[in-house]
């Protein structure tokens, strides 16, 4: 069941992002090792979120993700250690129109 105020969509993110025409507030993407992709980018990009949040567990994707993301700026990151004494780390970045 849904909160009011909140839908909740099943399909993969290309094809709802190709079919969303309406600007969200607010979008979070957790995406896997791989990063969001070129596809998800350019929608991302299209769509222009007021707030923007990408949570990743791969500096080296986020960073390419992020520069694909024209238009946005980092407002924060925010690195966090879940796996003390390796090498992994998950960052979250929080992006703005800008």
């Amino acid at each position: 069941m849904n909160a009011p105020g909140v839908e909740h969509f099943q399909s993969p993110v290309e094809d709802h992002l190709a079919r969303l025409n309406e600007t969200p507030d607010f979008i979070i993407a957790d995406p896997p090792r791989a990063g969001l992709g070129k596809t998800v980018v350019s929608h991302l990009a299209r769509l222009r979120a007021p707030q923007l949040t990408v949570v990743s567990c791969d500096p080296a994707t986020l960073a390419r993700d992020l520069a694909g993301l024209t238009g946005y700026k980092i407002e924060s990151l925010t690195l966090i250690d879940l796996f003390p004494q390796t090498y992994h780390l998950e960052t979250i970045a929080k992006l703005a129109p800008g």
